[in-house]
């Protein structure tokens, strides 16, 4: 663990996307006098953040200085410390404090009968007294909210929450291995899905795309939302914007952003419907041979059939 108490001045260097998602945090443990960063070395710009810039020959002076490396490459980072040359104290951003950190399950149920988790950045997890032990809940941001709801089976589940994201997952649900992406956006899974292995949820790109006349934006994070009684295939990749109807099923490895109403087959990539007016069981074809879903031990597709 640094001491800051050993060190008379701290500088940023490498000022761009890692600083801003890191400053907040940062701030919050530690001042820093200066920043510096490469692309101000030829520039009249005197301050950025409301915090002084320093060239690098001044940089090189400063006596008991700690210099704190905000770019994420490694290859960047030892690059700038060859510039800044051996002598002088350096750590990397994410050497403070971790670049997200993780709720699992196991964590969740020794708050019981506590139900509610909550931290500093005002991210929220609700859940069951039924909680599953192998879902992990990764916060790298603030302001998320996941609930979780009854009896949800999960083998393996991965939940990433960046900015802003909401994720509810509702009663009764089962999954063998999911990964989410979620941030500004809300990911719903209705209440009796069943979710086959390796399926991707993700409601935003990880980048920007604009319009190359107007330079507007044309990818912003979108709602995914599930029905109830839904089956994912196996490999499927719903993407921002998805909206799947109750009873309906998703094909292996479908890929899809776009809205399907209820009970219905969607397959491909991208995904289509293949078949209408269908409902499902989960009663396996490898070891029983129904005619009929009133045979069925899983009868739940009548809950959600129209009379």
């Amino acid at each position: 663990m640094i001491d800051f108490n050993n060190y008379d001045v701290i500088v940023g260097y490498g000022i761009g996307q890692n600083y801003e998602q890191t400053k907040c945090r940062l701030k919050n443990r530690v001042k820093i006098h200066y920043l510096a960063d490469k692309k101000w070395e030829k520039s009249d710009v005197k301050k950025y953040d409301n915090i002084p810039i320093i060239h690098l020959d001044e940089l090189k002076q400063l006596k008991k200085a700690l210099i704190i490396l905000f770019p994420e490459f490694p290859s960047i980072r030892d690059a700038i410390v060859r510039e800044i040359g051996q002598g002088m104290d350096v750590c990397y951003v994410y050497d403070l404090f971790p670049k997200e950190y993780s709720v699992r399950g196991q964590d969740l149920i020794r708050l019981l009968p506590q139900t509610e988790y909550r931290d500093n950045d005002n991210n929220c997890i609700v859940f069951d007294t039924t909680i599953a032990p192998n879902v992990t809940i990764h916060f790298q941001g603030k302001d998320n909210f996941v609930r979780i709801g009854r009896e949800v089976a999960i083998n393996r589940l991965e939940l990433y929450c960046e900015n802003q994201a909401t994720c509810i997952i509702e009663d009764y649900v089962s999954v063998q291995s999911a990964l989410c992406n979620i941030s500004r956006a809300m990911l719903k899974i209705g209440k009796y899905c069943m979710l086959s292995g390796e399926i991707k949820f993700r409601t935003h790109d990880a980048h920007h795309i604009f319009d190359n006349q107007t330079h507007e934006r044309i990818n912003y994070p979108k709602d995914i939302v599930i029905g109830d009684q839904v089956w994912i295939g196996y490999g499927a990749e719903l993407l921002a914007g998805t909206h799947i109807g109750i009873g309906s099923v998703v094909g292996e490895r479908a890929v899809t952003s776009s809205s399907f109403g209820d009970h219905v087959i969607i397959a491909g990539c991208p995904a289509k419907v293949i078949r209408e007016n269908i409902c499902w069981s989960r009663d396996c074809t490898s070891f029983f041979d129904h005619n009929l879903l009133e045979e069925c031990f899983d009868q739940t597709a009548l809950m959600f059939l129209e009379s």
